[in-house]
């Protein structure tokens, strides 16, 4: 049984790994070891791994191809859709993992500071981000940063439901999802990515894991150095949410 005040994790799952869902074990690991007043674990997916244990599986396929936070925002609402699902939750990307505990309902907003200028129309990442930051100021809600700290973050089911009900997130470049719903949420404040969280995506060879900061986040460039190592001596173990 959960505590009455528990927290859900919701982690938005593609199968896409090229690690045979590393990414998941470590991220399930650090959440069973630092994550303070967890609730259930759901996992969004069409491609549940055959290990996965202790977690609900809600199936959720990705639709879009070039659009890949309008999947994510698709498979956040099948989540809120549940009604059991708690009122806030954590969305968790698979390749973020805790280094230190905290408390769920406790972790604050957490923002990048790149404004618009720092994104070009080049790249369909870059295409996204300026998209949701126009569309953000024709609804007079500027923004000077962005929310896509690549770090989990704490939803309002209820007020994500609300906020997403009527936006077109799926014709591209589409729309980046944290920052269309804090932004749409006029959330003013939070604290500032580099202060929380390590982010590595480049080959480094960091020779240990980072004292003082609370998340890491990674790509897959990162496997060309070895911060797969850091994190299997840290994580060596399977944890409740793996079947062995």
């Amino acid at each position: 049984m959960f505590k009455k005040d528990s927290i859900d994790i919701v982690i938005p799952l593609s199968s896409g790994s090229k690690h045979d869902n590393f990414e998941l074990r470590m991220a399930l690991r650090s959440i069973a070891r630092h994550v303070k007043n967890c609730g259930q674990i759901r996992v969004i997916t069409d491609s549940p791994p055959a290990w996965l244990d202790n977690c609900q599986v809600l199936s959720c396929p990705d639709k879009y191809l070039h659009n890949k936070d309008a999947n994510i925002i698709r498979k956040l609402l099948t989540a809120a859709n549940e009604t059991d699902l708690s009122d806030q939750f954590l969305f968790w990307s698979d390749d973020q993992v805790a280094l230190r505990s905290f408390n769920a309902s406790s972790l604050p907003p957490i923002f990048n500071r790149r404004s618009a200028e720092a994104f070009h129309p080049d790249r369909i990442w870059h295409r996204r981000m300026l998209h949701t930051f126009d569309y953000l100021q024709k609804h007079d809600l500027p923004l000077n940063c962005n929310w896509e700290s690549h770090t989990p973050q704490r939803i309002d089911k209820a007020l994500f439901q609300q906020l997403l009900k009527n936006v077109d997130y799926i014709t591209e470049p589409g729309l980046a999802v944290n920052t269309i719903y804090f932004g749409l949420a006029g959330t003013c404040s939070g604290m500032e990515q580099s202060c929380i969280k390590l982010t590595v995506e480049k080959p480094l060879k960091l020779g240990k894991l980072p004292d003082n900061k609370l998340f890491i986040g990674y790509n897959d460039n990162a496997w060309q150095g070895d911060l797969p190592q850091l994190l299997m001596e840290k994580f060596p173990r399977p944890c409740c949410y793996e079947r062995t």
